[in-house]
Formats: structure tokens, C-alpha cells, sequence
């Protein structure tokens, strides 16, 4: 089965984040330039993703969920430059007792559910989110790595390799997911640093 790799990285702190979105090049580096995002750290707007720096045109749209009134705390749709759902992912409370859960759901892929490989590291970040409320220390310090399965078999992973280094690893297992959902949800999950 193919695997692609795709690279997401934060290039600015504090109340204004930007990412640059890349194809690998091929010797694991960022490459072709393939997305650029930018998100107003509150409580609660949108997120457009763009294909470049210009912010020439808009791929996706991410807004908090509609289903529900408590979707809002957990819950995001994705949509394409015309309005139509990609498709939504959320945090499952519930099942992130001990380290954080994800939903990502797909129409024609299905539900898939990622949990944060490491219990240690999830409980590291949780304890440095505790004294960090814009979610700088845990990022920098801590590395994370989540993988998203469909009956335990792998889908596609996301995580960050180094410290110190505001790099994002995508890797895909599956050609059927689709790549701008699946940008979506890297940069909303680093947007959150969600212990």
C-alpha cells in the first residue's frame, strides 16, 4: 500500500498562528508548497485554509459543529470552497481519560479513531497545560504522535517529532482520504493543543 507524507508548520506564535502546509520532497522535508492557514486564537471562529501565503483561494473552511450544543466544545466540519462537508472531526471526551481521542468521519471513508500513541506524553502535555493558558510551553516541549485506525488497521498518523521544532508529520496510508480534510483537522488539533 502507498504511503504519502505531508508536512504542516507553525511559523508564528502568540495571538496570531500561521502554518505552512507542504508536500514531502521526498527525503522526508517540507517541499511543494500545497496550503497556508492562519488562526485568531479565540474561543470561538472560523478557520480558512488557502492555497498559498496571498490567500489567492480558499480550499477549506473549518467552523465549530452544529450538531448539538455541546458540539461546539469538541467538535469542527470541514468545508470546500463551494460549502459542501468534506466531513468532522472531534475530541472524545470520554474516551480521553487517559490520552486524548479523536473522531475523524469521512463520507464514502467512514469513522475513525485516533488515539495518541503514547500515555506518558499525553500525560506530560496535560500537566504543562495546566500553567501555560496560550499552549506555547506544552507545544515546544512536548512531542506527540496520533494515530487514526479503522478496525485497528492503520489510516493515516499525525505527529510531531521534534522539540523545540513547531513541525508536523502527516502521514497517509490510504489514498481515500481526503488531503484537505486531513489538513483541516492537523492544523485545528495544533490550533487547540488539546491535552
Amino acid at each position: 500500500m502507498p504511503t504519502s507524507i505531508y508536512h504542516v508548520r507553525k511559523t508564528s506564535l502568540g495571538l496570531k498562528r500561521k502554518y505552512r502546509i507542504s508536500a514531502d520532497d521526498g527525503k522526508g522535508k517540507p517541499g511543494k508548497p500545497l496550503g497556508y492557514a492562519e488562526k485568531q486564537l479565540k474561543m470561538s471562529d472560523e478557520l480558512d485554509i488557502y492555497t498559498d501565503e496571498r490567500r489567492s483561494e480558499k480550499l477549506v473552511t473549518v467552523r465549530e459543529s452544529s450538531k448539538g450544543w455541546l458540539a461546539a466544545l469538541t467538535g469542527y466540519e470541514a468545508f470546500d470552497h463551494e460549502g459542501r462537508l468534506l466531513g468532522s472531526f472531534a475530541v472524545l471526551p470520554k474516551k480521553s481519560v487517559d490520552r486524548t481521542t479523536w473522531e475523524f468521519e469521512q463520507p464514502g471513508l467512514g469513522r475513525l479513531i485516533g488515539r495518541e500513541r503514547s500515555v506518558a506524553t499525553a500525560r506530560a502535555r496535560r500537566l504543562l497545560t495546566l500553567f501555560d493558558t496560550v499552549g506555547e510551553i506544552a507545544g515546544a516541549f512536548v512531542k506527540y504522535h496520533f494515530d487514526f485506525s479503522r478496525d485497528g488497521e492503520p489510516v493515516f498518523s499525525i505527529d510531531k517529532p521534534k522539540v523545540f521544532d513547531d513541525w508536523y508529520r502527516l502521514t497517509v496510508h490510504e489514498d481515500s482520504v481526503d488531503r484537505q480534510l486531513l489538513f483541516a483537522l492537523a492544523v485545528t488539533m495544533e490550533a487547540r493543543q488539546r491535552g
